[in-house]
């Protein structure tokens, strides 16, 4: 038989079993046919709490109306005979505070004989105890780093998801340490600091799952390679496991926080190596991409600039793509391209294009061949290199204004066509020429071997000066090597100003990117072997003393972190540092 007392408009009704025995778990129930707020329970002192408060609401429609009840209830147990009153319970409702009605509950001894039933009482605590332990065992919060792909090629795009499973109340998570990605060139796939609990069921039991990051990794190097456990500290709310306490007392002070470490699983990586027969233009990609070549216009006059745009689309690493290795006519001025993206990082990978846009100036006149063009990559669903090319274009280029002007054409027919005005033109005078009969004191003089001889040497010093200029320019890797300061001097000021408006993660990437890209650039590593291992190898091996490599590449790793850590906004002015030293510090030693 249950206490009830029916519900009126407005009401907080408690039931709970009349009868029960010593030892004997039953619920007590306080419900309202309403929407109440701030309910306070009553004091409990002749029973012993095991769980609540728990809260529920329900809600129905009949009739096209809508009612809606709340109720709280507790798990109590028996610890000792006789008769016991559990108080009204209190909720506020429309600016009024209510009481619910008062319980009556008759505890009588069990088939146990009394001089057990302490016994039976204090091993159903231990018991309780146990299994309170147990409730929050490292099987109801753990940590997974899960991927998509475990045998992929060198290049090839990994999806990683760093997830939480949960069955606890958890109060906070901190002291994250996220994978390192050790030999993974990694994107994250999304900013949001906020992850959405959902309801998953692993091996028939149902958890909240969240999903904290998500990641596209490319492999940088070939073997097993393993990416390392996600760490954080939880903190979790459980209920105390000591003597039975009031109600009011196990609302607020029944529960105390505990901190657990969580580590989850660390995945290996086979990372199969390319195939033979790489091509020669191999660009160091992995996916699925195409390359195209436009030229704005092809007829233009000497000293015009042409525009030439290169772009390479589809889906791989586009933010590893170089600038193809192209060769142009030498009388054709060649600018530093110029990259555009239109690249999204998303589950599926990195996808869209990378354009590099070429200025060309053809210095004279004359017909020119721009390209041809060939891109190769490698496609992992066939396991075979691809290459795109396309034919080159003709470039036709007549005279300028600035060519006619320099270089006026002299059409002679007779002598009648040539004036003699003022004294522009004279008769030469017939006879000896004192400079050069060995009268003068100028013959055969120091002046006048050096008259003959200077613009003779002058001539010499100019073709090799440009025949230099032109071997420097078609040597890509040793011109990227002499400009690699500069333009990792130059990206850091677009570090800066990310710092200046406060955007951590883009600051951190790209500091983390100018340092990898200047590596790259100086020592010309090529895009498919750069990894921290690579950078610091080839460090020693060009003597760089052991301090500066390890300054450099604790920046590496210090940007490859903070990109993820709680307050790393706090320390981009000392990494901005760091990373302008760490380069200055490379180039005094390299």
């Amino acid at each position: 038989m249950l206490f009830s007392v029916t519900a009126i408009a407005q009401k907080l009704t408690a039931s709970a079993p009349s009868q029960v025995q010593v030892g004997q778990r039953f619920q007590v129930t306080w419900e309202l046919n309403g929407n109440g707020s701030n309910f306070v329970a009553p004091e409990i002192s002749d029973f012993q709490v095991l769980g609540g408060p728990n809260q529920s609401t329900a809600m129905q429609f009949v009739n096209g109306t809508m009612s809606q009840s709340i109720s709280y209830s507790y798990v109590l147990r028996a610890a000792k005979t006789g008769e016991f009153t559990i108080a009204p319970a209190k909720i506020k409702l429309n600016g009024n505070v209510i009481e619910s009605n008062a319980l009556t509950v008759n505890v009588i001894q069990g088939a146990q004989q009394a001089n057990n039933s302490g016994q039976q009482s204090g091993g159903a605590q231990q018991q309780e105890q146990q299994q309170t332990k147990s409730s929050a065992s490292s099987n109801d919060l753990f940590a997974r780093v899960e991927v998509s792909k475990k045998s992929v090629y060198l290049g090839e795009k990994i999806t990683v998801d760093l997830k939480i499973y949960n069955r606890v109340t958890l109060v906070n998570l901190d002291g994250w340490k996220l994978p390192s990605f050790e030999g993974f060139w990694s994107k994250e796939t999304s900013s949001n600091p906020q992850f959405q609990w959902q309801n998953e069921v692993v091996d028939g039991v149902q958890y909240q799952t969240g999903l904290v990051k998500q990641f596209v990794v490319y492999p940088q190097k070939t073997g097993d390679v393993t990416i390392n456990p996600m760490e954080f500290v939880a903190v979790v709310r459980e209920r105390s496991s000591g003597r039975s306490r009031s109600v009011f007392d196990q609302f607020f002070g029944g529960y105390e926080d505990t901190q657990r470490a969580v580590k989850s699983n660390s995945v290996t990586i086979n990372v199969k190596p390319y195939p033979s027969g790489k091509p020669s233009d191999f660009s160091g990609l992995t996916g699925n991409l195409k390359m195209t070549a436009t030229l704005d216009k092809t007829e233009t006059k000497s000293n015009e600039a042409v525009n030439l745009k290169v772009t390479v689309s589809g889906e791989g690493n586009l933010y590893q793509l170089q600038a193809l290795a192209l060769e142009f006519p030498p009388d054709i001025e060649v600018y530093d391209p110029k990259t555009a993206d239109n690249i999204k990082v998303g589950s599926n990978g990195i996808s869209g294009s990378r354009t590099f846009e070429y200025v060309l100036i053809p210095r004279y006149a004359g017909e020119f061949k721009i390209g041809p063009f060939s891109f190769s990559y490698f496609d992992p669903s066939s396991g075979k290199f691809k290459t795109d090319t396309q034919e080159a274009f003709d470039l036709i280029v007549e005279k300028g204004k600035a060519d006619e002007a320099s270089s006026p054409s002299v059409n002679i027919t007779n002598k009648e066509d040539i004036q003699l005005i003022g004294s522009d033109i004279r008769y030469i005078k017939q006879g000896k020429y004192p400079l050069l009969d060995g009268t003068s004191f100028f013959y055969r003089s120091v002046p006048f071997y050096a008259a003959v001889g200077v613009p003779i040497l002058l001539f010499i010093l100019l073709i090799g000066y440009a025949e230099y200029q032109r071997s420097q320019g078609n040597d890509m890797g040793l011109l990227k090597s002499k400009r690699a300061t500069g333009l990792a001097k130059k990206r850091l000021t677009k570090a800066k100003k990310l710092w200046d408006e406060n955007k951590t993660a883009l600051f951190y990437e790209e500091v983390f990117k100018t340092l990898s890209d200047y590596a790259a650039d100086k020592f010309q590593i090529p895009v498919s072997a750069l990894s921290k291992d690579k950078i610091k190898a080839v460090l020693a091996s060009k003597n760089v003393p052991e301090e500066t490599v390890s300054a450099f590449i604790g920046v590496l790793d210090k940007t490859e972190f903070a990109r993820f850590a709680p307050g790393a906004d706090k320390q981009m002015g000392s990494v901005y540092d760091e990373a302008l030293a760490a380069i200055v510090n490379v180039e005094n030693h390299a």
